[in-house]
């Protein structure tokens, strides 16, 4: 029986000209986690350093892993050179949000039909955007209009979009998810024992979808509380695939607990 410990990455760095880029709380983060594991670790009876670990390509989950990794080396315990595995790439959010209503609103100008949808979220577009108002009102405002695009997307409401070049370099739902299963198959065939993997929101969401069996948007809904440096756990053997644990945030003060 194997254990994967997927990682969300640590705070990136929201409204920035980089978001791609460890916030200085994301590198706490990472640090906690790095002594945590390594302290569990260190304890007899405990398992051993890991066998695997894989990130997705960002460079948030690159960074997150070698936060980690320091934790490991101050105790002198091993961890294994990060493998990066392209399919557990976050899709590109902000560009779906950007294009989407962009693109409808280019619509509505040419007098063509702007779904209801889409036209109750430009006034969350329009604070989104207005650097003026707080940091944590803009990240509600973006993630209630971010649920909303997203919800279209996955029903594949967008895909008319996307076919018209109206939403151009946009991944679409079933490429993005088509991707991410085989890769946790891939993981899950090749790597055995205890295996960590650092990613994004979207890979374990569609984790999760596939885990326990949920309707995608459900699956989403759940992976939108995930935790900056949480842990989720799932147990493998074989073809069966357990969930064991869920948004665990033990080794993080509650001041640390983010989700932007």
């Amino acid at each position: 029986m194997s254990v994967l410990h997927v990682v969300r990455h640590a705070q990136a760095s929201m409204f920035a000209a980089n978001y791609d880029e460890l916030s200085e709380r994301g590198r706490s983060q990472a640090a906690r986690l790095g002594r945590a594991w390594a302290a569990a670790r260190s304890t007899e009876g405990a398992p051993g350093g890991f066998d695997a670990v894989f990130t997705g390509p960002a460079r948030r989950h690159h960074d997150t892993a070698a936060g980690v990794a320091e934790g490991f080396g101050a105790a002198s315990l091993p961890f294994p050179q990060p493998v990066e595995l392209p399919g557990f790439d976050e899709h590109d959010g902000q560009a779906l949000v950007v294009q989407t209503m962009g693109a409808l609103a280019r619509r509505g100008q040419r007098g063509g039909t702007v779904p209801e949808w889409a036209a109750a979220l430009t006034p969350l577009a329009t604070r989104a955007m207005d650097t003026s108002q707080p940091k944590a009102a803009r990240s509600r405002d973006w993630q209630r209009m971010f649920e909303a695009v997203m919800a279209r997307w996955i029903a594949g409401e967008l895909d008319e979009l996307s076919e018209s070049g109206e939403l151009e370099g946009v991944e679409s739902w079933s490429s993005f998810h088509g991707r991410v299963v085989e890769s946790f198959a891939e993981l899950r065939a090749s790597a055995k024992g205890e295996v960590a993997l650092f990613t994004s929101v979207g890979p374990i969401a569609v984790i999760l979808e596939q885990v326990l069996e949920l309707p995608p948007l459900v699956a989403f809904r759940q992976a939108w509380r995930v935790y900056n440096a949480s842990i989720t756990r799932v147990i493998y053997s074989g073809a069966r695939v357990t969930l064991d644990g869920f948004n665990e945030v033990a080794h993080l003060p509650m001041g640390e607990w983010t989700h932007r």
